[in-house]
């Protein structure tokens, strides 16, 4: 019995069936996708650009709130110094006038002074920050009317009284304000000013125990 052909057509066979596994194989090879979609490393620079920039935009949101508060804090010191000035400033005034002390009179002359240079310096500061402040308060009509009904050392007491009273309020406000400011240029400001109002808040002290004695 002659086996050689069926041997040699057996391996024939076999050869061809280890070819087609073999290009089945690297077809399979090229097709295999390299990484997931999961696979941060292995994205796109595109992709990565835009997730990089989705993480820094909260950080943007809190600088602009943080320079808004900011902002926010230098309008109301600002306004809180400017709407005392005008007070006294026009109390002042009414002082120059009515006063029957010299010495009393010469404190309104200071007061004045002091508080205009003291106001062109906040309405400079405003100007710098953007920040709008109101020319008049709504108190200030019947205030006034108070000084105008007095006359004597009645008036003066009570002008004493007044002026002791807003530079305390004013002196504590910035103070306060001085220790928690997060403004170079308003924290500067109060510096410059505290020693002003310090001032004047002394000599009103020392009138008005002149005045009661």
């Amino acid at each position: 019995m002659n086996t050689q052909p069926t041997l040699k057509g057996a391996g024939c066979f076999l050869a061809a069936t280890l070819i087609a596994l073999a290009v089945s194989s690297c077809s399979t090879s090229r097709q295999q996708p390299e990484g997931t979609p999961s696979d941060t490393n292995n994205a796109s620079p595109a992709a990565q650009g835009t997730t990089a920039a989705a993480k820094s935009k909260p950080a943007k949101r809190v600088t602009r709130s943080s320079e808004a508060s900011s902002k926010s804090t230098s309008a109301v010191v600002l306004s809180e110094i400017h709407r005392a000035d005008l007070k006294e400033i026009a109390i002042g005034q009414i002082a120059q006038g009515k006063a029957s002390s010299d010495e009393v009179r010469e404190y309104a002359n200071q007061l004045v002074e002091d508080r205009t240079s003291v106001d062109q310096q906040v309405i400079a500061m405003a100007q710098k920050k953007n920040v709008h402040l109101r020319d008049k308060t709504s108190k200030q009509g019947s205030e006034h009317g108070k000084f105008n009904a007095l006359t004597g050392p009645s008036f003066d007491k009570y002008f004493l009284q007044q002026t002791a009273a807003d530079h305390d309020k004013l002196v504590r406000i910035l103070r306060k304000e001085r220790e928690d400011a997060s403004d170079d240029d308003i924290e500067a400001l109060i510096d410059k000013i505290l020693p002003v109002l310090e001032q004047d808040q002394e000599l009103s002290q020392v009138l008005m125990k002149k005045e009661q004695a």
